[in-house]
């Protein structure tokens, strides 16, 4: 019985709210372009990326909506074993459509920090060598996940701009002797506009 007491009590608060913290429903819509970094893994990639998001916020400043990240990277140059004194330069590129929980901290303030996670499908591609430096291009169909941190500045009640990173996990994965491995940590900074509705 507490058990379900303290679930009701949940769904209450985020349905209804509270007087302190209670601002109303909002939709929010977000629209980024940043870039990616692999800092952890030996290729050492980087390159652009645009995100998107569409959300629903309840009074107490948690959003659910959906997202599309797009990412093209490219790292350092490595031998091919094939074709010898070439060097060929290694690439993580990915696409992820999913969803995406966010927490609004100080919803009433011109700055509102905010944490999230996201849950996607991901369509990625590398271009990396194996152990003997034979290079593989492949295409990969994963599910990743990533955990994201940022602030959105507010210049009206409406219109703002958001900055935030993520690290996202398994958006790629390396080679074919390896399907079950994922790539490194990868991280992503976006900024742009914040429409809230």
């Amino acid at each position: 019985m507490r058990k379900q007491s303290m679930w009701v009590a949940v769904v209450g608060v985020l349905c209804v709210g509270t007087d302190a913290v209670a601002t109303g429903w909002n939709g929010y819509a977000s629209l980024g372009a940043g870039i990616t970094l692999d800092h952890l893994s030996s290729f050492r990639t980087k390159g652009p990326a645009l995100h998107g998001y569409l959300g629903l916020e309840t009074p107490p400043g948690l959003s659910v909506g959906v997202l599309a990240e797009i990412s093209e990277t490219w790292g350092q140059q490595f031998p091919d074993a094939m074709r010898q004194g070439r060097l060929e330069r290694s690439q993580l590129d990915y696409r992820a459509v999913g969803i995406e929980a966010r927490l609004r901290f100080f919803q009433d303030k011109p700055i509102t920090p905010w944490v999230g996670a996201r849950l996607s499908k991901s369509w990625g591609s590398t271009f990396t060598p194996d152990d003997v430096g034979t290079w593989l291009r492949q295409n990969i169909d994963t599910t990743s996940m990533a955990f994201r941190v940022g602030v959105d500045g507010w210049f009206s009640d409406r219109w703002g701009v958001s900055v935030s990173t993520g690290f996202q996990f398994c958006d790629v994965k390396l080679t074919s002797n390896a399907l079950n491995q994922c790539a490194k940590l990868m991280q992503s900074v976006i900024a742009g506009p914040v429409l809230r509705i």
